[in-house]
């Protein structure tokens, strides 16, 4: 049973690799992004609520780096809510590295693999793999995810120092299918209820 999960797991995540590689990317709408979203030696985590358009921020960013000239195969992306990945243990999303590696070899010089990483709630754990990335500087790392998740106290604390937080937020008029950006700040907090945690209070970085 544990070889046919593990299996199972490595396959899908070689198929997410090697399709993000050479498929095209989604046509999508493309998001009001301003200000800076790449911050060396850490992650950049994309909140908000259900629909946002965080994946599509995601696949907005590889189609710019793309445009760059950055090749399509150092732009992989990861969704763990595939279902063959349902029982996918956080120890082993180092097969995601291991299985990229092995159909794209190490580049040489400078070049950076930018690692789009989406729905990571699904793995638990997944934090202490973000921070091996970050650690072994095996290259720049994006993620989505549950909101609750990603501003947690126990993300915060495994990933102190290491992360920023990119808000998208659905506009207020239907009539301009677009999303604006939020950037926090250290200060001031302010509680998001039930849940319990605490959260930056987002600063709009966006126009109007």
């Amino acid at each position: 049973m544990a070889e046919a999960i593990y299996s199972r797991n490595t396959e899908a995540i070689s198929q997410q690799i090697a399709d993000s590689a050479r498929r095209s990317l989604p046509t999508l709408t493309r998001r009001r992004i301003h200000g800076r979203v790449q911050f060396p030696g850490k992650t950049t985590a994309v909140v908000g609520m259900r629909r946002a358009g965080k994946t599509t921020f995601l696949h907005q960013v590889r189609a710019d780096r793309l445009r760059d000239g950055i090749p399509q195969e150092r732009l992989p992306f990861v969704c763990f809510e595939d279902e063959r990945l349902a029982t996918l243990p956080a120890d082993s999303l180092g097969l995601a590295v291991a299985e990229y590696f092995r159909q794209f070899p190490a580049p040489t010089g400078s070049a950076t693999v930018t690692w789009c990483l989406d729905e990571t709630q699904a793995v638990p754990g997944w934090e202490r793999f973000v921070k091996h990335l970050l650690d072994t500087e095996l290259g720049e790392v994006l993620m989505t995810g549950s909101s609750a998740e990603l501003l947690s106290r126990e993300v915060t604390t495994s990933l102190r120092g290491r992360r920023r937080q990119v808000w998208t937020i659905r506009s207020a008029s239907m009539k301009h299918c677009d999303t604006k950006a939020w950037s926090s700040r250290p200060t001031p907090t302010r509680s998001l209820g039930e849940s319990g945690l605490t959260l930056n209070a987002p600063t709009w970085t966006g126009s109007s």
